[in-house]
């Protein structure tokens, strides 16, 4: 019979979770499988550029494990009965005592993982994504990169910004130009009539760009959340504009510190912007033209999750985590040559 000190709560948290994965799956929200084929050349050869760091991620994982599980034999129990404990010395009932034992064991098992988990995450994303990224695209990619809230700022788009997160970059050069691609995802102060309405999570594709001969032009959907509408509504530093085109007018709103908006938004790149929906996974882009520099924001749901690594308790499929990732790279690739086709030249058209 299996002692207390070798019990593990990650197996039964694991098994919880497996749960919590095959519901997600039936409701359609899970993350994307493989959906574009890594070809048998790339995968050898990336097989063998991850092959020597395979040995040193999985004696971290097992580290991971039975740390967490140390920690977990102490924090889970403590949490949980001394919980029940107060409560019954504090004349509540059994069943109330048992309800909240059971919220206060699971606060336990998070505070024995701590970012245990995360930063095993973070490093085997690091090595896979490394290594990925420079072979198919020849692009650096950053996990976990520091986010520049003054550029997101300079956007214009967000209403009192307050945080932001960027989970991964790719960034290098692609036609000449320098480009990066951030996952993101944006906080940004709620209405006074919803709670829920003030987080964006975003494929950012930021590149170099002679688009606007030193304008300023925001391009918001119209079917962005209420939020970020009303408040660009209520914006006096860039004038709303209207192109005149009834199509593209319909799907976006426009604002400009130019007043001669046809000149910089000409009929070529009206029709190239509408045509970014082919690749957008969840909505229309936002766009914000600022000289020398063009962002992109494709929005992205729960499904469109990319780069992610199986938690610890799960053991590392080398061939299965490089297919997942080079579909990922593949997908968010579509996206950095959707806007690269985009019309670059102010006159153009």
């Amino acid at each position: 019979m299996t002692s207390y000190a070798d019990f593990s709560f990650t197996s039964l948290w694991a098994r919880i979770g497996g749960s919590a994965d095959q519901a997600l799956k039936a409701t359609g929200n899970a993350p994307r499988g493989v959906v574009v084929a890594l070809p048998e050349e790339e995968r050898a050869a990336l097989a063998a550029q991850i092959a020597p760091h395979l040995d040193a991620l999985e004696a971290l994982r097992l580290q991971t494990l039975a740390t967490v599980d140390s920690r977990a034999r102490l924090f889970v129990p403590l949490a949980g009965g001394g919980a029940f404990v107060a409560l019954l010395v504090g004349g509540q009932g059994v069943a109330s005592a048992v309800i909240f034992g059971l919220l206060a064991a699971v606060v336990g098992w998070f505070i024995a993982m701590g970012n245990r988990s995360g930063k095993y995450q973070a490093t085997v994303k690091s090595r896979f994504a490394t290594v990925i990224s420079a072979h198919l695209s020849g692009f650096d990619h950053v996990v976990e990169p520091e986010t520049d809230l003054p550029r997101l700022r300079s956007w214009r788009l967000f209403p009192d910004l307050q945080s932001a997160r960027t989970t991964d970059r790719i960034k290098g050069q692609r036609d000449g130009r320098s480009l990066s691609l951030s996952e993101m995802s944006i906080a940004y102060a709620p209405g006074r009539r919803s709670s829920t309405d003030h987080v964006l999570s975003v494929s950012a594709v930021e590149v170099a760009s002679d688009a606007v001969d030193g304008a300023i032009v925001v391009l918001t959907p119209k079917d962005a959340p209420p939020r970020i509408l009303a408040s660009q509504d209520k914006a006096a530093d860039l004038p709303a504009a209207f192109t005149g085109d009834a199509a593209f007018d319909a799907a976006y709103s426009l604002r400009s510190s130019d007043p001669d908006i046809t000149r910089l938004l000409t009929a070529d790149r009206r029709a190239a912007i509408l045509a970014l929906d082919k690749v957008a996974p969840a909505g229309r882009p936002y766009l914000v033209f600022l000289p020398g520099y063009l962002a992109v924001l494709f929005p992205t749901m729960f499904a469109d999750l990319a780069f992610h690594v199986p938690p610890y308790w799960v053991r590392i499929d080398a061939d299965a985590l490089l297919a997942q990732f080079a579909s990922d790279l593949a997908l968010k690739n579509s996206l950095i040559n959707a806007v690269l086709h985009l019309p670059d030249q102010a006159k153009s058209g």
